[in-house]
């Protein structure tokens, strides 16, 4: 397992007791996809390190999220990848109604009231790491870069 996994999984141990009080403040800033894991769900058009994501740059500003770098393999798409509402984050527990936005300690994150996405959660970013749960059963170790 690469160090990058280790580092996101061993951050969501590391934050049990202050996942709660994670306000969208905390994603602020500039994220790259270092990694790319796929759920269990047997539904995904994604593999390990999917190129269609790796490199890929996404901006959480104040009031918007903006993914600012596709890839050659996957381009941008505003009207279904940005956000341009101001976004929100709300528990991603087992009181979520759709099983797949269930994510110890993640949060999933609102456009508006709308879902960003296809319905995104993030993890608690620590050590400038954390995880997008993204399209298709992609799981993204995301990385702070600005």
């Amino acid at each position: 397992m690469s160090r990058l996994w280790m580092a996101v999984l061993l951050a969501g141990f590391s934050q049990l007791s202050s996942a709660a009080t994670i306000s969208y403040s905390a994603l602020q800033g500039r994220w790259r996809v270092e990694g790319v894991q796929v759920d269990n769900s047997g539904i995904q058009a994604v593999v390990v390190n999917d190129p269609q994501y790796m490199g890929a740059e996404v901006t959480f500003f104040p009031r918007k999220i903006i993914w600012t770098k596709g890839t050659k393999e996957r381009a941008i798409d505003p009207v279904m990848d940005n956000c341009t509402s101001p976004p929100t984050l709300t528990p991603a527990d087992r009181n979520d109604p759709e099983k797949g936005y269930q994510v110890p300690d993640g949060f999933n994150v609102l456009c508006g009231k709308q879902p960003w996405g296809p319905g995104a959660v993030v993890t608690v970013p620590t050590n400038n790491t954390m995880t997008l749960y993204w399209y298709d059963g992609a799981i993204l170790a995301m990385k702070k870069t600005g």
